[in-house]
């Protein structure tokens, strides 16, 4: 904890830019988090982020981490997880009180030509979109769905057109917005419970191999 006292009296000493959270860590390991959340609890954070999860542990592990630290851990600050992750994961997340999210899967996901749509990953490279003039995915309102085909961009790929990487990513973009917003509405409806059965545990949104 002494690297996390020193980080906030050198934050805070003057005006601060912006808020500050501190990170509870301790691995798999249930009293080492709470010791070091109950350590940082000394100190006045806008925030408290939760690292050292989803860096290849079982899915249930990191679960059983959450759902023992998160009620802990003050409801009144936002909570973000850090490094989190595949929607599934992310409605997993909200559902035991996680706040906030960061992760480069929408970007390098993109970046590898895997793009997420409402029936699961796709993978633009594959030889089926070759002459698929669909969008990306019908449901979709993102830039990228209304004006290019999955064909198209399947070319840009095999270019190694830059302009493919973008759109998809703009794609990647837009579809975790927008599942951002519809777990904002279902909480706020009350219907968090029926929208979270759409994302169950064991269902990994894994792109379809190159074929």
């Amino acid at each position: 904890m002494r690297w996390a006292v020193r980080g906030h009296a050198h934050y805070y000493r003057d005006e601060p830019p912006g808020g500050l959270f501190g990170i509870v860590q301790g691995g798999m390991h249930t009293p080492l988090r709470l010791a070091s959340l109950e350590a940082l609890m000394q100190r006045t954070w806008p925030g408290f982020a939760i690292g050292g999860l989803a860096v290849g542990e079982p899915e249930a592990e990191r679960l059983r981490v959450l759902e023992e630290l998160l009620p802990h851990m003050p409801a009144d600050r936002p909570r973000y997880l850090m490094g989190v992750g595949f929607p599934e994961d992310i409605v997993a997340a909200v559902a035991r009180g996680i706040d906030m999210f960061d992760c480069v899967i929408p970007t390098r996901h993109a970046r590898n030509g895997h793009l997420f749509t409402q029936a699961g990953v796709i993978n633009i490279r594959n030889s089926s979109h070759a002459t698929d003039l669909s969008p990306i995915d019908p449901q979709c309102s993102c830039y990228t769905c209304a004006n290019y085909s999955r064909a198209y961009l399947r070319h840009l790929d095999r270019c190694n057109e830059i302009l493919g990487s973008r759109l998809n990513t703009w794609h990647n973009l837009h579809f975790y917005q927008e599942l951002m917003r519809s777990i904002r509405r279902a909480l706020e409806e009350g219907t968090f419970e029926a929208f979270a059965a759409r994302y169950p545990a064991p269902r990994r949104a894994r792109p379809d191999p190159v074929a």
